[in-house]
């Protein structure tokens, strides 16, 4: 899973930033530090998910940076959590959009509850992210798949039909990914399987096939599925057809 990023405004990197910022990073989380210098934070905040503004009195009395910062988040739309005491969050909160500040956590503060925290707020968002699963024997394909598509969506893989079968029981699905050519149960008859299914026959299903051939695509759209994938679609094809898909499902 690609790590969220973390843009950490701070000005001095005292023991307690230095310790936060390790154990943001042992939850697998990247954290850039900058100074409380617009021009630093204009350069590093469209590339962070999240800000945590690591306040003190120096901070707190630089008025013209807090407007400046104030207008920064709002073009980027970037969330934050304040750090720092009661006094130095109200002041900073003051410039602030309230619909930007998730939190503003006092010093001292719980320093595994704070990760845990920045944690919940991806784990929200992940959450939201549409699944797909991948249906395949080839391993490498599965793998080399899920590369490209874990940032966008959540994922699921199964080497067989019945391996799909069993996860799409226990789990919601937005799409299926299926290969047409699969050994021992095929795709099309995974896809009868999974059409016999409560739980799996109103799920969207794509076929991956090998073969661009006129008479092989008609033979995979002939079973109506959702679409077709061709196995030698590069990353950014197969982004484009699946935004489309789900920009026509919301659509229509």
């Amino acid at each position: 899973m690609a790590k969220h990023r973390i843009l950490l405004i701070r000005n001095e990197r005292t023991f307690m930033v230095n310790a936060l910022v390790s154990n943001l990073e042992a939850a697998e989380l990247s954290v850039t530090q900058v100074d409380f210098h617009v021009k630093e934070i204009e350069e590093d905040i469209k590339y962070s998910e999240l800000l945590i503004v690591y306040a003190d009195d120096q901070i707190r009395k630089g008025h013209g940076s807090l407007s400046c910062l104030k207008d920064i988040c709002v073009e980027h739309n970037k969330r934050m959590i304040l750090v720092g005491s009661r006094q130095e969050n109200d002041e900073i909160m003051s410039f602030l959009p309230a619909h930007l500040v998730l939190d503003a956590v006092e010093r001292p503060f719980d320093m595994a509850g704070l990760v845990e925290q920045v944690q919940s707020v991806f784990e929200g968002e992940d959450e939201k992210k549409k699944c797909i699963l991948l249906v395949d024997d080839d391993v490498a394909f599965l793998q080399l798949l899920k590369e490209w598509l874990k940032d966008k969506y959540r994922i699921g893989m199964a080497r067989s039909g019945m391996q799909a079968i069993t996860w799409l029981a226990k789990n919601n699905v937005d799409l299926i990914l299926l290969d047409y050519e699969m050994p021992v149960t095929s795709g099309p008859q995974v896809f009868e399987m999974l059409q016999s299914e409560s739980f799996s026959k109103n799920i969207p299903v794509m076929f991956l096939t090998g073969k661009s051939d006129k008479e092989s695509i008609m033979r995979v759209m002939d079973l109506k599925p959702a679409g077709y994938l061709l196995k030698n679609n590069n990353k950014a094809a197969l982004l484009a057809t699946l935004d489309k898909f789900f920009t026509r499902k919301k659509q229509g």
